[in-house]
């Protein structure tokens, strides 16, 4: 079986309107450093990103954080620099993409808005190409993706995605549904190989 060793986080820096996102990404956080799961995320201190990065710190977890120069003003990574287990600096965003991925045996998408859709959609497209393998969970928190599953099923209705492209990605309400499903789908892919 495959050992799920690290999953890329992908979420809003900003807050959202309910406490329950906040919550959730900070239980994401501790739920993988306890179950020694690095955490690769973007190394913002605020929002959701700063929610996950915590929760993965008060449990001693392992973080990597990655950044792009530009937003230091904006994600303020300076402090998480100091805390992270690796902590990398890239010129443009989708370098700094690329590196969460290839680190990545999985990826979570939390709530969050354009940056987040972008990351989402980009690795939905390479799982579409085959390059890469990663499962890609949804946390559905609170509904907050309904509208895109609905409209994923419109795309499927309307000819521009193919109904078994669709399975690419997994839906889920509870970050305590990430872990047991990025395994399953682990080894669900394992057993296929053989």
């Amino acid at each position: 079986m495959s050992t799920l060793n690290s999953v890329a986080v992908f979420c809003g820096g900003s807050s959202g309107r309910k406490a329950i996102y906040i919550q959730e990404a900070h239980r994401l956080g501790e739920i993988l450093a306890r179950k020694e799961i690095k955490l690769i995320y973007g190394a913002g201190t605020t929002g959701l990103m700063g929610a996950v990065s915590d929760g993965a710190f008060s449990e001693n977890g392992y973080v990597i954080g990655a950044t792009i120069r530009e937003l230091y003003d904006i994600e303020k990574p300076a402090e998480i620099a100091k805390k992270a287990d690796k902590f990398e600096v890239w010129d443009q965003m989708a370098q700094r993409k690329v590196s969460m991925v290839d680190q990545a045996d999985a990826i979570a998408i939390l709530p969050g808005g354009f940056g987040t859709m972008d990351e989402l959609f980009e690795v939905l497209t390479l799982r579409q190409l085959g390059i890469i393998k990663s499962p890609i969970i949804v946390v559905n928190i609170d509904g907050f993706y309904n509208t895109l599953q609905q409209f994923l099923f419109e795309m499927v209705g309307e000819g521009f995605v193919k109904p078994h492209q669709i399975k690419l990605i997994t839906f889920v309400r509870s970050v305590d549904e990430v872990i047991p499903e990025i395994e399953h789908q682990l080894m669900m892919a394992q057993q296929e190989k053989k």
